[in-house]
């Protein structure tokens, strides 16, 4: 994906990150916290690793592109619509610098 970002960037995706959350014992437990909105291209990327488990049950892989800026790390979450992905790898190219790609795989 090279050449103009800004009309590329259609769907709007919430990115979410897991955060611990103290109850009032003091113990903690994992919750999800929405960093915010962002603007993204999506794109198909395959499906999940046939040779793991059921291979009927291989999970979509999507790859999203974002501008650069945005909060997003490997194990956040994307969701998209009634999509939720799980953010599996994050690429910096040189060669373009104002944006970057992630690989997620879609949670069922």
């Amino acid at each position: 994906m090279s050449g103009e970002l800004a009309g590329r960037l259609r769907e709007r995706i919430a990115i979410v990150r897991r955060e611990p959350i103290r109850d009032a014992g003091g113990g903690a437990s994992e919750g999800w916290a929405t960093i915010g909105p962002a603007w993204a291209a999506i794109e198909p990327d395959g499906s999940g690793d046939l040779t793991a488990g059921d291979a009927r049950a291989a999970s979509p892989r999507w790859r999203v592109t974002l501008r650069l800026g945005a909060d997003v790390t490997v194990g956040d979450r994307l969701t998209w619509g009634q999509r939720r992905m799980r953010v599996r790898r994050r690429i910096d190219d040189p060669a373009t610098p104002d944006r970057f790609t992630l690989h997620a795989e879609e949670e069922r």
